[in-house]
């Protein structure tokens, strides 16, 4: 009976089914991918076509045989030989395709093509070999099932049997994975960016401004921040930059506030730190406060924090606080409401300050974030009504899928899922590129003036951290079919194939790859930054931002990477 359960005879199904579910592999998704993701894609959509066409095989042949019915005998090794050269070449032809494919996609996110057929003929291969591992792990475990129940069928019915032991391998399986592997995984992922929390990256030097934290004069020492903190504390424009890039007569020395992840102290705690640093620097007697939320390790962008400096002649305060030391995965796999809370009361006890100003007197406060930092701004809120409230602006800027405020925001009928609209534009605006900040994906005048307090969120089309999520598992989502106007900025395929689980697959693997591409597309947020804050700031900005201005701001933080 045990021996029954098992797919032995259904191979050709599971190889075809392989075959097939290779042609979605290196179908293309949102970025163009090296030969080992190639290897990657190819391995796991062959094992999941061979799963799906070996157990239809196993069902529809128990089927067949309870109705008395062989369709397999009427099928002649002629037949067999022309299925075989017809599936054969359509994989030739589809490796052929994904190759030019490939090279479009490069174009598409301007980045040199460096993978060619033999790239693809590697990665296809060792996708293959991969599949072959994993055939042989299915071996594995069918033999074991089928053991677990031939010893279970001693006991109970064999009925009982073969489910019975199913259960108890996964169960088995699933402890085992937590309590070893995932365990041990973040744990040593965890030693890891404790080691890289503790160091001091090249070029990373302690201020000596008193308008920073970390400097000689601050309460948060130097070695208190971090590695990344002591990155965003060490760099950044200073006055004598602002000015002579800007062509500005005279700038103020811009105020970096960055409390530390410390043993012992709570968020509160650090709350606490970040005002007495507010205070001692002057920070509520600038014109701005920006409260920058960073990403899992403590990683501030250069770009979203010198943006706002650049374009408000210095008179800005750019304050944070650290919420964990992983990498933003690691972090919101261990605790996703870390970097929610701490958002949260940061902006509370800020807010509690300048309610108590006159109001004629006090700064305008703007909120900052990117990826998970975006997060934990936007999912401190239940709706955006009690976002505007609590700020005079916002940029964000790649929030991932999994942001719920944006995943329940009601979108304007007839607009796009990838720059939807959002009551006619009046205050909300997504953009793909910063021409989005004046005109919809379809080069259409928005319905409203863009009223303030205003909020940017930028999502580039190709960013897989934004697009990725578990519904691609069994749906298409709207935004692989819908309209791709040339007003868009479309840095992607107009029309992407679909498959189950497999596009889950595959763009779960465009996270790794989303920051080697260029700037403007992928998970890479530079430039076009100015220009979000730039409408945004407006008054606030001391100069109207040019083109050549622009230019000059952005050449000066490649010359200055921190």
């Amino acid at each position: 009976m045990a021996r029954r359960n098992r797919l032995p005879h259904n191979m050709a199904a599971g190889i075809l089914g392989a075959e097939v579910a290779t042609w979605a592999a290196i179908w293309p998704s949102l970025l163009p991918r090296p030969w080992w993701v190639t290897a990657l894609n190819v391995a796991i959509g062959q094992a999941i076509g061979h799963f799906f066409a070996a157990s239809a095989a196993f069902g529809l042949k128990n089927a067949l045989r309870a109705a008395g019915k062989r369709p397999q005998d009427h099928l002649t090794p002629r037949l067999k030989r022309n299925a075989h050269w017809v599936l054969g070449t359509i994989t030739i032809a589809a490796m052929a395709k994904s190759v030019r494919n490939q090279g479009i996609q490069a174009n598409l996110v301007g980045k040199s093509l460096d993978r060619g057929p033999v790239q693809a003929a590697i990665g296809l291969s060792l996708g293959s070999l991969g599949y072959g591992a994993l055939l042989l792990l299915g071996e594995i475990v069918q033999f074991t099932v089928s053991k677990m129940s031939q010893q279970l069928g001693r006991a109970v019915p064999m009925l009982v049997a073969w489910p019975l032991a199913v259960t108890t391998f996964i169960v088995v399986i699933v402890a085992l994975s937590d309590r070893v592997v995932l365990r041990r995984f973040i744990h040593s992922a965890s030693v890891r960016a404790q080691k890289i929390n503790r160091s001091v990256f090249p070029g990373s030097i302690m201020p000596w401004e008193p308008e920073r934290s970390g400097s000689p004069w601050s309460y948060e020492r130097w070695t208190a921040v971090g590695a990344h903190g002591r990155r965003f504390l060490s760099g950044g424009p200073r006055a004598r930059d602002i000015a002579e890039v800007m062509e500005f007569t005279r700038a103020r020395e811009p105020i970096r506030i960055y409390a530390g992840l410390m043993s012992g102290r709570t968020v509160r705690g650090q709350v606490r730190r970040v005002l007495l640093e507010m205070e001692r620097t002057g920070a509520f007697h600038r014109d701005t406060i920006v409260i920058q939320m960073p990403s899992g390790s403590g990683w501030v962008s250069e770009w979203m924090s010198a943006a706002p400096e650049f374009l408000t002649k210095g008179n800005c305060a750019s304050v944070t606080l650290q919420y964990s030391i992983l990498p933003s995965a690691f972090s919101y796999v261990v605790d996703k409401q870390a970097p929610i809370d701490g958002a949260h009361l940061l902006i509370r006890a800020v807010r509690n300050r300048l309610d108590s100003m006159p109001e004629d007197n006090r700064p305008k406060l703007y909120l900052s974030g990117e990826s998970l930092g975006a997060y934990a701004h936007l999912d401190g809120y239940d709706n955006f009504e009690d976002l505007l409230a609590s700020c005079d602006g916002a940029v964000f800027t790649g929030p991932p899928s999994m942001t719920k405020l944006l995943a329940n925001l009601e979108h304007d009928p007839g607009s796009l899922e990838r720059a939807p609209i959002v009551d006619g534009g009046r205050h909300i605006r997504f953009a793909a590129a910063p021409a989005h900040t004046r005109h919809d994906a379809f080069g259409r005048s928005y319905s409203h003036e863009w009223q303030r307090p205003r909020v940017l969120i930028a999502q580039h089309t190709s960013d897989p951290i934004v697009w990725w999520s578990s519904k691609l598992i069994y749906r298409r989502p709207t935004w692989m079919h819908e309209p791709a106007p040339s007003t868009l900025y479309a840095d992607t395929f107009h029309d992407m194939g679909w498959a189950p689980l497999i596009s889950f697959w595959q763009i779960g693997l465009d996270q790794i790859n989303s920051l080697n591409v260029p700037g403007g597309h992928g998970h890479n947020y530079y430039e076009e930054t100015f220009w979000y804050w730039d409408s945004v700031l407006g008054s606030q900005s001391r100069a109207p931002l040019t083109p050549r201005l622009a230019q000059r701001a952005e050449k000066w933080i490649r010359d200055h990477p921190s």
